[in-house]
């Protein structure tokens, strides 16, 4: 299919699998181009905009952040990059993925040990949670 085919913002939108206001949202944020007006104020998008959708939707569920996906689309936009370049950007995500991992398991093994000694009773004076965040260590 040619790179000039149209195709309206409800089809696209089921094709790369999200709904009409996050295409918009992409649009306001830059991430795709603003749609042809054709007559009666419908909207006409690319058909290669289906795969473009459909990635940033991939990289947000990936957790990437926005800086990250404009990086990764600008990638796509030139020639001149290759797959090095998107797999260094990929790898650092993978490693602020495993950083955060180790900050949220740090973190449950200090809170585990006081909500499993809060009884649950008594007033909150007495609760050993309050107790423990309450007094320096």
């Amino acid at each position: 299919m040619s790179a000039l085919a149209t195709i309206a913002l409800g089809a696209l939108a089921e094709q790369a699998g999200v709904d009409a206001a996050t295409i918009r949202d992409y649009e306001r944020l830059g991430l795709i181009d603003k749609p042809r007006r054709a007559a009666g104020g419908l909207q006409l998008y690319r058909v290669d905009d289906v795969a473009r959708v459909t990635f940033i939707r991939r990289t947000q569920e990936l957790g990437f952040s926005m800086p990250a996906i404009r990086e990764l689309l600008d990638m796509t936009d030139k020639s001149s990059s290759t797959c090095g370049d998107v797999h260094d950007v990929a790898q650092r995500h993978l490693l602020d993925i495993r950083r955060r991992r180790d900050d949220l398991a740090r973190l449950e093994a200090m809170l585990a040990p006081l909500v499993s000694a809060c009884s649950r009773k008594g007033s909150v004076d007495l609760c050993p949670i309050v107790s423990a965040l309450s007094h320096q260590a």
